[in-house]
Parts: C-alpha cells; structure tokens; sequence
C-alpha cells in the first residue's frame, strides 16, 4: 500500500492513520464484526458462476 510505505510516514497524521488501522479500538472491532455478521447473512459472498458447458461439476466429498 503505497500510503503505508516509510516515505509517506512523515507526519503525525498518517501515522496516527495507520496506528488506527493496526490497533482499532474495542468499538471499532465490534462494528467491524457486527458489519461482517449482517454481511454474511444477507449472503454478500460472490456465487460461484455456472459450470462451463459439457464439464460435470465435482461432486463434494465428505472425510
């Protein structure tokens, strides 16, 4: 990430930037989790797309 790297560090405000980002407060990490809880259950993760045609798709496996 090119705002991260050392030459971009030089002042007081990208550093506390990226403190934030390195050592987010308890609040943040509870939004944080709370935004990925309600994520998943609307289904945000990406389908995969259709088999391409003539191809089965695999079977899964249990162990």
């Amino acid at each position: 990430m090119p705002d991260f790297e050392s030459r971009n560090l030089d002042d007081a405000e990208s550093l506390a930037r990226l403190a934030e980002l390195l050592h987010p407060s308890k609040a943040a990490r509870t939004e944080a989790k709370a935004r990925g809880r309600r994520r998943a259950a609307a289904g945000f993760l990406p389908a995969q797309g259709p088999a391409p045609t003539g191809q089965a798709a695999p079977a899964l496996q249990h162990a």
